[in-house]
């Protein structure tokens, strides 16, 4: 189900925080950018595209991106956050950032 909070942040009762972020394995902690991600793939991403940043792999682009590894090659794990569907432009070309879940305690939104 979906409701509105006080503040007009969508509150989703129909997620499942248990599941794995689907980039790198670790606790997802929210909806980010389209996805239930954790925290440090949501800041990796905002960063990324944010900061229009451009990497190169030193290997060939197929690194392995976990929890543990998920530092060691950015470009691998910006195609990952791609590829799983990670996406911050709306259908016509304007920024958007979508609301966290909402918690035991009321709403927060992604201070994205």
């Amino acid at each position: 189900s979906v409701l509105m909070s006080s503040e007009g942040s969508v509150c989703r009762h129909d997620v499942d925080l248990e599941e794995p972020c689907p980039v790198c394995g670790d606790k997802v902690s929210g909806y980010h950018y389209g996805l239930l991600t954790c925290e440090s793939c949501k800041g990796f991403f905002k960063r990324t595209v944010q900061n229009n940043k451009k990497y190169i792999c030193a290997e060939n682009q197929e690194c392995r991106i976990d929890k543990a590894q998920r530092k060691r090659c950015p470009f691998c794990r910006f195609q990952k956050c791609l590829h799983v569907g990670m996406r911050l432009e709306g259908k016509d070309g304007i920024f958007f950032f979508l609301p966290n879940v909402c918690m035991t305690h009321g709403c927060q939104s992604t201070a994205a």
